[in-house]
């Protein structure tokens, strides 16, 4: 993927080595630190980079990294669900970033890479605690198409399925 700059400074580019590892430890402390989540959901996290770097369809897939000042600021990963559908994966703008367009830029390459591929539908999984991230997801299309509890590293919240057309 070539960069993708903002007027804001912002670059959203391919990942650089190393940091898929950025990714676990910084959505994981984040995580941690807002949500009490453990050692259950950095381990999801260390699976879905391993399924990414494990892939046997890698032209189905991407990983983008948002940038500011020369240091990695955000994620987001697309991933294959089948042949028609994508799965948006774990989203993340550090806390010093927010509010600056990252995570709008972030899912704008995203929903991009998505429709070249040719999936018709984008789905993703989140929590009823990640307001913040909800409301971007409701502003860039997605609807909330099912919710269930959380039964692994969040008990005291609800999963929740949500999907767009594309």
């Amino acid at each position: 993927m070539d960069n993708m700059d903002s007027e804001d400074g912002i670059i959203i580019r391919s990942p650089l080595p190393g940091e898929l590892g950025w990714i676990i430890q910084m959505h994981s402390q984040h995580c941690a630190e807002k949500f009490g989540w453990q050692g259950e959901f950095e381990c999801v996290v260390a699976k879905i980079m391993v399924e990414y770097l494990s892939s046997k369809d890698p032209d189905k897939q991407a990983c983008f990294i948002a940038e500011m000042n020369g240091k990695p600021v955000g994620c987001i990963m697309l991933m294959r669900k089948n042949d028609t559908e994508g799965k948006m994966r774990v989203m993340y703008v550090s806390e010093d970033a927010r509010r600056k367009g990252v995570g709008t830029l972030l899912a704008k390459a995203l929903l991009e890479k998505a429709k070249s591929i040719g999936y018709k539908t984008l789905g993703l999984l989140t929590t009823d605690k990640q307001i913040a991230a909800r409301k971007l997801y409701k502003k860039i299309g997605f609807s909330l198409v099912s919710s269930t509890p959380n039964t692994t590293f969040a008990k005291d919240s609800t999963d929740e399925l949500w999907q767009m057309e594309l």
